[in-house]
């Protein structure tokens, strides 16, 4: 199938934070061949490509000066992988969670914490995506990427792919090099649940589930998450606004000072906060600035309140990160990208 061109290039529907923004010109690619074309018509006008998914983790600026392409590749493959283990394999413009049910659905099991996590499967192994102590890189077989370059197909296994951290070889590496194509993980017909984190078993434990079955951990994780997230389709957001810092063990102890109950988790000597944590402590929690604000009930969450803009976001989150780091040491990361101009 060809590329098809909507001359309005208006991305206002295409970001979950709501916001106004626009491109020269937007492209939908639903095909390999598709999205090598468009890859090839901003290489030869030498206009800047953005390529969007679900739009759930990127904050738009006014105005994209060159071609968005819309990545809208379809089609879900299951091949047998050895002993009750699968190799599914979803196309990049597959949304996240339809494809976590799908595979729930079929008895194909390890995806179920990452449940309601918006976007496209495109953009999960871009950032890593995780929730509720799971990670994509740990489902994870390869991940096909087009090299914008040349236009020729790459096979990425695990390693290649160098996962950190809501981090990845595609995001921080070499941004904007490459564009997924397809991701293939495996699975198991064997329930293995991850109920680690205490918000989830206590979930489990108020719904009745001490032996919970695969599909009752993604209840339960769905639960959690509408309980504490604001759906994108009523309140724009892009879901965690900040990562979780990573410091060293010299940075925790003046840090217990200041709180008492401070959340650390370590990870291979270095140990991780929660910035939700901080934020909450620092007074931001139903902060708002004009027409946007952080969620009451998650302050990792910067919301839409009608109206908007990506600039509006940004200086909102720089003045959070301004205070946190003046308070307590510690520099927040934004998690989303900031694309386009303002």
């Amino acid at each position: 199938m060809s590329a098809a061109v909507s001359t309005a290039g208006a991305l206002d529907d295409l970001n979950t934070l709501g916001v106004r923004s626009s491109a020269d010109r937007v492209v939908v690619a639903d095909s390999i061949d598709a999205l090598r074309r468009v890859i090839f018509e901003a290489r030869d006008e030498a206009v800047p490509l953005l390529v969007i998914g679900g739009g759930s983790n990127v904050v738009l600026q006014r105005h994209w000066p060159g071609i968005a392409c819309l990545v809208r590749m379809r089609g879900v493959r299951v091949d047998a992988a050895g002993v009750n283990r699968f190799a599914v394999t979803a196309a990049a413009g597959e949304g996240w969670h339809a494809l976590v049910r799908y595979c729930l659905g079929r008895g194909l099991f390890g995806l179920e914490n990452l449940a309601l996590i918006p976007g496209s499967v495109g953009a999960a192994p871009l950032q890593n995506i995780g929730a509720y102590g799971v990670e994509l890189a740990d489902r994870l077989l390869s991940v096909q990427a087009m090299d914008v370059n040349s236009g020729e197909i790459r096979d990425f296994d695990r390693a290649s792919c160098r996962f950190g951290y809501r981090d990845s070889v595609f995001k921080s590496v070499e941004p904007g090099r490459y564009v997924i194509t397809q991701v293939t993980m495996e699975l198991s017909t064997q329930p293995g649940p991850v109920l680690d984190y205490p918000d989830l078993r206590a979930e489990l434990k108020a719904m009745g589930r001490d032996d919970p079955s695969p599909v009752q951990v993604a209840e339960a994780v769905i639960r959690v998450r509408r309980r504490k997230l604001p759906d994108p389709r009523h309140v724009g957001n892009v879901g965690s606004f900040f990562k979780n810092p990573v410091v060293d063990a010299g940075a925790v102890a003046p840090l217990r000072k200041e709180i008492a109950d401070l959340v650390v988790h370590d990870i291979a000597g270095k140990f991780k906060l929660s910035a939700a944590q901080l934020i909450d402590r620092a007074g931001w929690k139903g902060a708002r600035r004009g027409k946007v604000g952080v969620w009451p009930r998650q302050p990792l969450v910067l919301v839409n309140l009608g109206g908007g803009s990506g600039t509006d976001f940004i200086t909102l989150g720089e003045e959070i990160r301004a205070d946190i780091h003046s308070r307590y040491g510690v520099t927040l990361e934004l998690e989303p990208r900031i694309l386009g101009e303002p």
